[in-house]
């Protein structure tokens, strides 16, 4: 790809999904010109409507497809990674995607002389706590996914002290918005076909962050030097509880906010007994001890650090995400 004087080249690894998408989109509005690294370009058409974007197939972990598009390329914004995963999947299979491919795609970024390298990780390298967590929160990831981030995030920071490329990582809690797969998908659908109770009393709290946030401070940390080896959270401007978020999305399906609330104890309970059903039976079931416990748990991270550091502020709040959202499903 060519490219013009004053213009900068990225390289999006996981271009087609949720962040990859409203990234890619973001940058072309900004005027760059975007590598979309896809593994299936079939599934990545959109961004083709895109302009100054070119998609290329490839595997982070076989480099050989797209190693030499690193060359020109101003950043690369690492998004690639294995995610959602069925439970039982071996833990080497998130070492092998999120730690070796990340190596891969580091290596080769320092290699053709890219100056700014940006690692998409997770609020799961945190263990679950009712306190509010931040950058200085110790790391103590209990799933082998938060585990392989957290190896990832300590690979390029590291490779950034001794290579002469800046690296930032950005650690991120629950994302919504179109090209989701994920939890918030899963509630508007549990909510839509009238399958959603309030565990306990609804007031626990999330944090969460919409896409086009997330689209946002990728980019404004590529614009202060300031951002170079640093760890930043980053989340909406607020946190939300869990009975606002379902009464949010209630009200935008035009649907009632009146929930059923049923205790804690008793869904965990039925969480466990779902969960029985599924190894004997080898079926996903949409109840498990781990979903109602995430839905009753505080999940809360401070995004201080980068407000303060960058001045970087959220401009999109719950409603208008979840509209977003429930707009593509």
């Amino acid at each position: 790809m060519s490219q013009s004087l004053g213009q900068s080249t990225a390289l999006v690894t996981g271009a087609a999904g949720c962040i990859g998408s409203a990234l890619t989109k973001r940058l072309t509005r900004a005027g760059w010109q975007v590598l979309a690294l896809v593994r299936d370009p079939a599934q990545a058409q959109h961004l083709t409507r895109l302009p100054g974007v070119e998609l290329i197939a490839g595997d982070i972990n076989a480099p050989d497809a797209w190693r030499q598009a690193l060359y020109g390329c101003d950043v690369v914004f690492h998004l690639a990674a294995r995610v959602h995963a069925p439970a039982g999947t071996p833990a080497d299979e998130f070492t092998r995607v999120n730690v070796e491919g990340t190596c891969q795609v580091f290596e080769h970024a320092v290699a053709q002389g890219v100056t700014k390298f940006v690692l998409f990780s997770t609020a799961a390298v945190y263990a679950e706590s009712d306190a509010v967590l931040d950058e200085n929160s110790p790391a103590h990831p209990v799933t082998p996914y938060g585990a392989s981030k957290l190896a990832a995030e300590n690979l390029v920071l590291q490779g950034g002290n001794s290579a002469r490329i800046k690296t930032t990582v950005l650690r991120l809690p629950v994302v919504y918005g179109p090209r989701d797969r994920g939890n918030v998908a899963q509630l508007i659908a549990a909510i839509r076909q009238g399958r959603y109770v309030i565990v306990g009393d609804g007031g626990n709290q999330k944090s969460m962050i919409a896409v086009d946030n997330v689209a946002d401070a990728a980019l404004h940390v590529t614009e202060s030097n300031r951002a170079a080896g640093q760890i930043y959270l980053v989340r909406d401007e607020r946190m939300y509880t869990q009975r606002e978020i379902a009464e949010t999305i209630a009200d935008l399906l035009g649907r009632g906010k009146r929930f059923p609330r049923v205790p804690y104890g008793v869904l965990a309970l039925a969480g466990h007994s779902a969960d029985v059903v599924s190894r004997l039976t080898g079926r996903t079931l949409p109840l498990s001890a781990d979903r109602v416990r995430k839905l009753a748990n505080n999940t809360r991270y401070s995004a201080d650090k980068i407000a303060r550091e960058l001045g970087f502020k959220p401009r999109i709040g719950l409603r208008e995400g979840l509209a977003q959202v429930i707009s593509q499903l």
